[in-house]
């Protein structure tokens, strides 16, 4: 089952199943992405204490864990903050207010987001894939606030490196739209960044498109010829730690 059943983090999906370009499948349980934590109940720390993880990667900006802690169940699993802040969002959110943003104008800001996920974020990527190409697997979940953006490119990036044709990794970033609900969301992303703009223009924002994750997509193909050149020259996974992660996660 791709999507587990938290209450509190209704973004909660497993990254198994896929099919890769040389016909083996990630392996179910051992790579989860979500949203945040702070949410769950009671029966999901019990869910997510039955999922036996061994790290969770928390891709929130250090104010955001501290505004919102996760809620985990006891013994917590080993925790690791990765704080990402792509672009320059609150700059982008503060002069929004002062001039007259439309919905495309927000949109192309999406794209500049994921542009710098892919070139601007590689240290904390970096950290997350030294854990996965360690000498024996482990079960991991990443999140970020929302599951959406540095999450998304998270889970697009390890399905790549796992072999997994791009169409399907696009597919999984999609998969946001039907878990993540805009709306409900909305007031918080407001309140996080001292914002008062009419939903209809905040809108693209908290939303998927395939050109958001398309920009990761083209910023790295603009500047490697591969993506396993990419992995290596930014976040440092060369083809002996690639092929042991894909020895620790396909089958």
């Amino acid at each position: 089952m791709r999507r587990l059943p938290f209450t509190g983090s209704p973004n909660f999906r497993d990254l198994g199943g896929y099919t890769t370009e040389d016909g083996r499948q990630v392996k179910w349980g051992h790579l989860y992405r979500s949203g945040q934590l702070s949410r769950l109940s009671e029966q999901d720390q019990q869910l997510l204490h039955s999922l036996q993880l061994d790290l969770i990667c928390d891709f929130r900006r250090h104010e955001e864990q501290l505004q919102d802690p996760s809620r985990l169940p006891v013994p917590e699993p080993q925790r690791i903050s990765l704080s990402i802040t792509p672009g320059s969002r609150e700059r982008f959110f503060n002069e929004a207010t002062e001039y007259n943003v439309n919905q495309q104008m927000m949109s192309e800001f999406m794209v500049r987001v994921n542009h710098d996920l892919a070139l601007g974020q590689a240290s904390e990527y970096s950290t997350m894939f030294s854990f996965l190409v360690q000498e024996k697997p482990i079960r991991m979940l990443f999140h970020c606030a929302a599951g959406k953006d540095r999450t998304g490119f998270a889970a697009a990036i390890i399905l790549l490196a796992l072999g997994v044709p791009r169409e399907q990794v696009m597919e999984d970033y999609l998969l946001s739209s039907k878990y993540f609900l805009p709306q409900k969301e909305l007031k918080r992303l407001c309140r996080k960044y001292g914002i008062d703009l009419p939903e209809e223009i905040m809108k693209p924002v908290l939303e998927v498109h395939p050109e958001y994750l398309q920009g990761a997509f083209d910023a790295i193909d603009g500047q490697f010829d591969s993506i396993g050149r990419y992995l290596e020259e930014v976040l440092g996974v060369d083809p002996v730690k690639r092929e042991r992660l894909r020895s620790h996660y396909l089958e």
